[in-house]
């Protein structure tokens, strides 16, 4: 059987995550006498390595300053995640998808700019620790767009890029997986727009987990052809 690997990003893909992280980012930047972020601005930068996606939000601020940010934006998401009401809201379809991915034999990777301490979060909250094969996050080596994370889903789990897919919603995944020579597919649901997607290589854009689901079909088609 022909092995195929799927990569997920995580945030705004699998984890519609678009609230708590505008909010951390607030409450961060309150916290060290930063402007505060709009949703506009901060959806730029979800995706990247956290201190670099700070240093991209607020290039004004200096390298202690922004790991001042960086620690205030962790304690905002401890904070969330000790009230008892908090909830982590998968998109429509998200779970569905994975696990059919899982029963019908195919690889499941992620890469994300989280830190390794929030996809163990995520992988506890949801039950994912048998789904995901592989995981690269932003403290494993550069951050996205280098190619470094699909690389290394390709390389420890022995898949070529020409069985290999990324999913995610910004940009950054796009160009990542272009850069893998992996096939990339950008969903429209997350933080970047589907002109954005588009500009920045994405193979095809989904619009939503139906969607997702016959374009991975069609990947199948072709890898076992």
């Amino acid at each position: 059987m022909s092995l195929k690997l799927a990569v997920f990003d995580v945030d705004g893909t699998l984890v519609d995550s678009r609230g708590p992280i505008l909010q951390a980012l607030i409450e961060g930047a309150r916290a060290v006498g930063l402007d505060t972020p709009s949703y506009e601005e901060a959806r730029h930068i979800v995706g990247l390595s956290l201190v670099e996606a700070l240093q991209h939000l607020r290039p004004e601020a200096d390298a202690a300053l922004i790991e001042a940010y960086a620690h205030e934006y962790k304690q905002a998401f401890l904070r969330f995640h000790a009230d008892p009401d908090f909830r982590e809201i998968l998109y429509p379809g998200a779970e569905a998808t994975l696990l059919r991915l899982k029963a019908e034999g195919w690889l499941i990777g992620m890469a994300t700019g989280k830190s390794r301490r929030g996809v163990n979060r995520v992988l506890d909250v949801f039950g994912w620790h048998d789904i995901f094969d592989a995981s690269y996050c932003g403290d494993d080596g550069p951050s996205k767009p280098h190619p470094f994370m699909v690389t290394e889903n390709m390389r420890v789990l022995g898949v070529d890029a020409s069985q290999t897919l990324m999913i995610g919603d910004a940009s950054f995944d796009m160009r990542m997986a272009r850069e893998a020579r992996a096939h990339a597919i950008g969903v429209s649901w997350g933080f970047h727009t589907v002109e954005e997607l588009d500009a920045a290589g994405a193979h095809q854009i989904v619009h939503d987990f139906t969607e997702l689901d016959g374009a991975l079909n069609a990947f199948e088609a072709r890898a076992v052809a």
